[in-house]
């Protein structure tokens, strides 16, 4: 992996724990920490060559930022959600994916738990996003689903 995809990677993940810690001092958190891949990789950023394989469940193919997302809306208000964020190898040039960490029923998650968040879809065109825009993204996916996009569950 290039040094600078590593560097972008860890830039990108200390302005999403910092931000959290922001978040704590809010009148309304939005996003705790738990945890990543990173904090054990050292200067390796832990990866493997399946680039084309973004299906593939085994956390080691990508870095994994593990936290929890506090919607406000009902039926989640006062409930923390867990939530992992997949930094593929190719990140930041494929967008992050996000999974709910338990099941859930909701119109915009599939059955193994990814959220389907319109702003992560690699064919549209934007912005390189910072993971403080995906987590802010996947709240508001929480509080105000998406029925006009909604996973086909059947």
């Amino acid at each position: 992996m290039a040094d600078s995809v590593s560097d972008q990677i860890r830039k990108d993940y200390k302005e999403l724990k910092d931000w959290s810690g922001l978040s704590d001092k809010t009148s309304r958190r939005v996003y705790e920490h738990q945890s990543s891949s990173l904090e054990d990789a050292g200067d390796n950023i832990p990866t493997d060559e399946r680039e084309n394989n973004n299906a593939s469940s085994d956390p080691a193919a990508f870095v994994v930022i593990y936290g929890w997302i506090y919607p406000s809306s009902e039926p989640f208000n006062g409930k923390k959600l867990p939530i992992q964020i997949r930094l593929a190898k190719a990140y930041p040039f494929l967008p992050p994916t996000v999974y709910m960490g338990i099941q859930l029923r909701h119109p915009n998650i599939e059955e193994n738990g990814r959220m389907c968040i319109d702003l992560l879809n690699p064919e549209t065109e934007s912005e390189k996003l910072s993971l403080v825009k995906v987590v802010e993204a996947a709240v508001k996916l929480m509080d105000e689903p998406n029925t006009d996009s909604s996973v086909d569950t059947g």
